[in-house]
């Protein structure tokens, strides 16, 4: 029951501020507003599931600039309280399953989101291209979840290379993140509605200039050692 009210309240929210949004951006031609619709959005379901939200790390970023967040993944408040907490036009990386749903695939398309395919690696690396020289066109901050799907037991997943690639190939500095409470929120029992705590901390932005191609392991690596650091302190 308590599932149901959660996907009732993501979608309904979901599609109300991400329609409003296609609207505006469709309007003014400016992808940038997203930032705006992603606060309310985000803050709008932190207040309906009763999350209280505690940012850490925020000295750790420019207020300028743009990063690559790469995050844990462990439940579906995860991708809007992340807006909150970056506080900037930052899109996101989403599996191409989700882009079967229509209006959801126009939305997240009008505001800048990338679609990879995890199943057809020259898909993926295409994609990722396409990103790229996208992305140097219209600036933008990148959420990924480098564990590609949410974890079933609360520890951290193997991470994937795909954030690490886009970092090296488009110079954009990597920040590791670490999401705490999240995967307890998502594990409530189906009646209990009291207030939980979810701690979003930044980690220090690795400089992908030190990196190449054939250091994306070390710098994947690198990144899940940030963050289990960071969820272990």
């Amino acid at each position: 029951m308590r599932l149901i009210w959660i996907y009732l309240n993501l979608i309904f929210w979901t599609f109300l501020f991400g329609f409003s949004s296609f609207i505006v951006i469709s309007i003014s031609g400016r992808k940038n507003f997203f930032k705006f619709f992603g606060l309310i959005w985000g803050k709008t379901l932190s207040l309906i599931f009763n999350v209280k939200l505690t940012v850490k790390g925020k000295n750790n970023l420019s207020s300028h600039g743009n990063y690559i967040f790469s995050a844990n993944h462990a439940s579906l408040i995860d991708i809007p309280l992340l807006l909150i907490a970056t506080n900037r036009y930052t899109v996101f990386i989403a599996k191409k399953e989700l882009s079967k749903i229509p209006i959801f695939k126009s939305i997240v398309d009008k505001a800048g989101f990338i679609f990879v395919d995890r199943q057809n690696n020259k898909n993926a690396i295409e994609s990722m291209n396409n990103f790229t020289r996208d992305i140097k066109k219209i600036p933008r901050s990148i959420g990924v979840f480098p564990e590609g799907t949410r974890t079933e037991d609360g520890k951290l997943k193997e991470f994937k290379k795909g954030a690490s690639v886009l970092s090296i190939n488009t110079k954009i500095p990597i920040v590791p993140v670490a999401i705490t409470g999240s995967f307890k929120w998502a594990k409530k029992r189906l009646f209990d509605f009291s207030r939980s705590e979810i701690i979003i901390e930044f980690g220090k932005p690795i400089n992908p200039e030190n990196f190449t191609y054939s250091d994306r392991d070390d710098l994947t690596n690198l990144i899940k050692n940030s963050i289990d650091k960071m969820m272990r302190a």
